[in-house]
C-alpha cells in the first residue's frame, strides 16, 4: 500500500530529528517537495508545536531565491505538514565535514554572498532568523545557498530571549544571547553568520573548544584570530569584515547585513564560472519504513486546543447585527472642509461629529504632542515626541453597509474583484481564493446581515477611492497611532494590561470579524474603537524606517508598500500593541484588512 501524507505520495525519508521528520514526496501533479511532519510523540507537546506552525507563517512571508520557498501548510488527521520546495543538494555542514578543510576560495565566497543576500531579504522584511549554522545552510546541485530552518524565527527586527534559545546551537549562539537584560536584533543574525563565514573560509571554527561552558566563556571573552591567518590567499577586507562581524559588543559589528555585504564584497566579486556542484548522491536517506507517517490517535490531539497560536479556524459567521445610527449634517460648499470648530461635548471628552458622504461619527484629535513608536523592535524605533496639528478621525472601522453605499454610487470595482479573489487562511493554509472579495471576505460567507462588522478584504487603492469619495482621506501612520494611544504613551489604546476578550477581537478567540461597537471597554483615550483587533487597518504613509518628522509626519515620498496597523481577530497581543506596524503592496487584498478614514481642516 501507498503511502501518503495529504494529497502527497511519499518518495523516500529526507532525514528525522528529535521533533520532526522530512520527506521526499510528489504531489498530484508530479511535483517533487519536502514534506516536513512533526513526530507522533511531540503532538502533545504544546511549545515543540507552536514552534513549528511558526516556521510556516514565518516561511510565508519569504520569496527570494536563496530561501527555501513554503509552498503549503496543512493539517493532517491530528498531524500538521509543511510543504516546502525540494532542494537537491546538501547540507553547508555535511560539505564541510566532508571536506575535512577549507572549501575551494570562490565556492566559499559564493556562499557567503549568496547568504549575505538571504538574510537581508529577510531582515528587511522584518525576519531575524535567530538559528543561523551550517546545519541550516542548504547547498544545491549548482553550488548554490538556500537558507533552511526558519522554526525559531520571529516576524520581528528584534527579539526577546525566550524558550526557543534552549534550541540553539551553542557553537554559532552570539554573547548577548546568555544576557537576558541584552536585546536580540539583526547584529545577532550578523555574529552567528560571520562564525559560519569563518568556518567555510577558515576550514576550522573560530573556537576549537567542545565544552558547552569554554564555548560560552569563548563567546563573552576570547578574541578569534582573524581568518586570513589560517588561508593566507584570502584577501584581508573579507578577514577584517568576519572579525568585525564578530565584535562581543553589537555596537562594534555592522549594524545591518548590507553593510555586512558591502564589506565582504569590495574586494572580491564573484565569478562568472563560480559554480560547483555538488554530489547529491553522499546523502543517505533513511527508508520510509523508520517513521510511522500514518500514526493517528484515537483521541483528538491537545494540540488542536492552542490553534489560536498561527492558525485561523473558518467558522460560520454570526448573524445579527447593531443598528447603525447615522447622523445628518449639512454638507459643506464644493471644495471646502466641514465647517467646524473644535469644542468638547463634556469635559474631558473628545468631540464628535458626523461628516462626509457616508455620515460617519468622526472624533477630533486635538493638536499637541503624543509618543510615537516604541523601543521594543528597530522597525518601530525611534521613540519620539511628534506634534500633530488638529485632526479628526473615524470613530469606528468603515463596515460592510458604508462600503455597499460606496459601490452602488461609484460602481467601483475593488483590485480582489477585478484579481478574481483575495488572501484568506482556510483551515492552515493560506491561499488565494476565487470569490473571496469584500461581498464574501472569506470566499464563502456573505455580508448580508453582517452589516455592521468592518469591512474587509480591501486593498489600500481599494480604501484610499472609498475615502476620496467620502471626502476624506486615509489617516497618517501618526494619525492613527495618536488616536489610538493618546498622549501619555500606553502600549494598548486602553491602557498598559495585556488584552482579554472585553477589549479586543484577537488570538483568533471568534474565528471572524464582530460589530464596529461591540469593545466598548477597548476604545482609546479619545474614543476610537478596534483600534486593536477586528482588522488591520491600512494607512496613507508608504512603508519606511528611521527617524520621522518632527511634526505632522507623513512618511517617505514613495515605496513600494503601505503601512498597515491595529492587528486583527486572529493576531496575538504583540500585534495589537498601537506602536506595532507591518506593510504590504497597494493592491494586495486579506480577509484580515479594512480602514477607517480621517480627514484635516
Amino acid at each position: 500500500m501507498e503511502q501518503k501524507i495529504g494529497d502527497y505520495e511519499i518518495v523516500k525519508s529526507l532525514g528525522r530529528g528529535g521533533f520532526g521528520s522530512v520527506w521526499k514526496a510528489t504531489s498530484s501533479t508530479g511535483n517533487i517537495v519536502a514534506l516536513k511532519i512533526l513526530n507522533p510523540q511531540v503532538l502533545d507537546n504544546a511549545r515543540v508545536v507552536k514552534k513549528f506552525f511558526h516556521e510556516a507563517m514565518i516561511l510565508a512571508k519569504l520569496d527570494h531565491p536563496n530561501i527555501c520557498k513554503l509552498l503549503e501548510f496543512f493539517p493532517d488527521g491530528n498531524n500538521y505538514a509543511i510543504v516546502m520546495e525540494h532542494i537537491e543538494g546538501v547540507e553547508l555542514k555535511k560539505l564541510l565535514k566532508d571536506q575535512d578543510g577549507q572549501l575551494p576560495f570562490d565556492q566559499a565566497n559564493k556562499i557567503a554572498k549568496q547568504s549575505l543576500a538571504a538574510f537581508q531579504y529577510a531582515h528587511e522584511n522584518g525576519i531575524l532568523h535567530r538559528d543561523i549554522k551550517p546545519g541550516n545552510i542548504m547547498i544545491d546541485k549548482n553550488g548554490n545557498s538556500k537558507i533552511m530552518d526558519f522554526g525559531i524565527a520571529k516576524i520581528s527586527t528584534t527579539a526577546s530571549h525566550d524558550t526557543a534559545a534552549k534550541m540553539l546551537s551553542v557553537h554559532y549562539v552570539p554573547p548577548e544571547r546568555f544576557d537576558p537584560k541584552k536585546e536580540i536584533d539583526a547584529r545577532s543574525d550578523i555574529y552567528s553568520l560571520a562564525l559560519v563565514f569563518y568556518e567555510i573560509f577558515a576550514g576550522r571554527r573560530a573556537f576549537m573548544v567542545e565544552e558547552t561552558s569554554q564555548i560560552m566563556f569563548c563567546h563573552l571573552n576570547e578574541i578569534p584570530d582573524p581568518p586570513e591567518k589560517y588561508r593566507p590567499d584570502m584577501p584581508h577586507e573579507i578577514s577584517q569584515a568576519i572579525s568585525k562581524a564578530l565584535e562581543k559588543d553589537p555596537d562594534d559589528r555592522f549594524k545591518d547585513f548590507k553593510e555586512f555585504s558591502a564589506a565582504m564584497g569590495g574586494a572580491m566579486p564573484i565569478p562568472d564560472d563560480a559554480t560547483q556542484a555538488v554530489d547529491v548522491e553522499t546523502l543517505k536517506p533513511e527508508p520510509v519504513s523508520e517513521v510511522d507517517i500514518g500514526k493517528k490517535t484515537k483521541e483528538k490531539s491537545p494540540v488542536l486546543m492552542i490553534a489560536s497560536i498561527a492558525v485561523v479556524v473558518i467558522a460560520l459567521l454570526v448573524g445579527g447585527y447593531f443598528a447603525y445610527n447615522i447622523y445628518f449634517v449639512p454638507e459643506p460648499e464644493p471644495g471646502q472642509g466641514p465647517k467646524i470648530t473644535v469644542t468638547e461635548t463634556e469635559p474631558g471628552k473628545p468631540a464628535e461629529l458626523p461628516y462626509g458622504k457616508d455620515k460617519s461619527i468622526m472624533i477630533v484629535i486635538p493638536e499637541g504632542e503624543f509618543e510615537m513608536g516604541s523601543e521594543k523592535y528597530s522597525a518601530e524605533k525611534p521613540v519620539q515626541k511628534i506634534y500633530m496639528d488638529n485632526y479628526y478621525i473615524d470613530k469606528f472601522l468603515v463596515t460592510n453597509a458604508q462600503f455597499q453605499k460606496f459601490v452602488e454610487e461609484t460602481k467601483y470595482i475593488t483590485d480582489a474583484e477585478k484579481a478574481g479573489g483575495g488572501m484568506v487562511r482556510i483551515g492552515r493554509r493560506w491561499k488565494k481564493i476565487k470569490g473571496a472579495t469584500w461581498k464574501m471576505p472569506d470566499g464563502l460567507t456573505p455580508v448580508e446581515g453582517l452589516e455592521n462588522n468592518p469591512v474587509s478584504q480591501v486593498s489600500y487603492n481599494d480604501a484610499s477611492a472609498y475615502c476620496k469619495w467620502a471626502e476624506k482621506d486615509l489617516p497618517t501612520e501618526a494619525q492613527w497611532e495618536k488616536a489610538a494611544r493618546g498622549n501619555d504613551g500606553r502600549v494598548y489604546p486602553w491602557g498598559n494590561h495585556d488584552p482579554d476578550d472585553t477589549v479586543a477581537n484577537f488570538d483568533n478567540l471568534i474565528g471572524t470579524t464582530t460589530p464596529v461597537q461591540d469593545y466598548e471597554k477597548g476604545k482609546s483615550p479619545y474614543g476610537v474603537h478596534d483600534a486593536a483587533g477586528n482588522v488591520y487597518q491600512w494607512c496613507k504613509d508608504w512603508y519606511g524606517t528611521g527617524q520621522r518628522a518632527e511634526k505632522n509626519p507623513s512618511g517617505p515620498a514613495s515605496g513600494k508598500e503601505h503601512v498597515v496597523k491595529g492587528g486583527s481577530f486572529i493576531e496575538g497581543t504583540e500585534s495589537l500593541r498601537s506602536s506595532n506596524r507591518d506593510r504590504y503592496k497597494p493592491d494586495y487584498s486579506s480577509y484580515l484588512f479594512g480602514f477607517r478614514c480621517a480627514c484635516e481642516k
